[in-house]
């Protein structure tokens, strides 16, 4: 799904050029859940937004899906973006003004699906996701953890091949991290190939392999037993 080759990012000011990823070189395919460590300013949210077309590299090869994208325009990485990849982030990134309805409903409108259809899919995801009862209150009036499990619908509700989390329980307590992490963790076993990027050993272990960066580089990767599944949803 995913081929990286010598890629590099350089960020530069008048004054200053930071290096956020070297010559990284790494392979995702498809159905694997992979996890990116590292420790902060490894270059780890770098990653994750060029695997997921949000920024384009520097240097390097980008292939997706069999496409080298590396020097796609905005234009071009937002149509793949829409259609395949679903985004779940650590501060969640719902829309305040919008409903949890309105905001699960909303990448469906950007891939041109009509409102029946629309309507069907987001009232199935919400029905799977226990939202159903809350699908008229607003991002403020949720917890932490519903107002993640909405951010996991909107990710999904497109059926995207590939679900990127950036950090999906950082702002969770150990109850709503492991409810979210088995949600990724059906969401891979269902057929989705899933990277996130963690700093908790613990979730790291519920992924296939566990990639280590390190300064920008891919120092390491360890394949795992996994421990998906653990815990029963209610």
């Amino acid at each position: 799904m995913i081929r990286i080759s010598n890629l590099k990012k350089v960020y530069r000011t008048d004054q200053v050029e930071t290096v956020a990823v070297a010559n990284a070189n790494l392979r995702i395919d498809p159905g694997e859940f992979v996890a990116i460590m590292g420790p902060s300013g490894s270059g780890k949210t770098t990653l994750l937004t060029i695997l997921g077309l949000l920024d384009s590299p520097t240097e390097g090869e980008h292939y997706f899906l069999g496409q080298e994208v590396s020097r796609f325009s905005e234009k071009q990485r937002t149509a793949l973006r829409r259609k395949y990849i679903g985004f779940v982030f650590q501060n969640f990134n719902l829309i305040n003004e919008l409903t949890v309805y309105e905001n699960i409903e909303l990448p469906l409108i950007y891939m041109g699906i009509g409102s029946p259809e629309r309507k069907e899919m987001v009232m199935d995801i919400m029905e799977k996701m226990r939202l159903t009862p809350r699908r008229n209150h607003f991002p403020k009036q949720l917890s932490g953890g519903q107002q993640q499990r909405a951010a996991v619908a909107r990710a999904i509700v497109g059926k995207q091949k590939l679900i990127l989390a950036d950090e999906p329980t950082g702002n969770l307590d150990s109850r709503n991290g492991d409810e979210v992490m088995t949600l990724l963790a059906r969401l891979n076993e269902g057929g989705a190939t899933v990277v996130m990027v963690t700093h908790s050993t613990e979730y790291a272990s519920w992924a296939n392999r566990i990639v280590q960066l390190f300064d920008g580089h891919v120092a390491n990767e360890n394949i795992t037993e996994g421990t998906r599944g653990v815990l029963e949803l209610r």
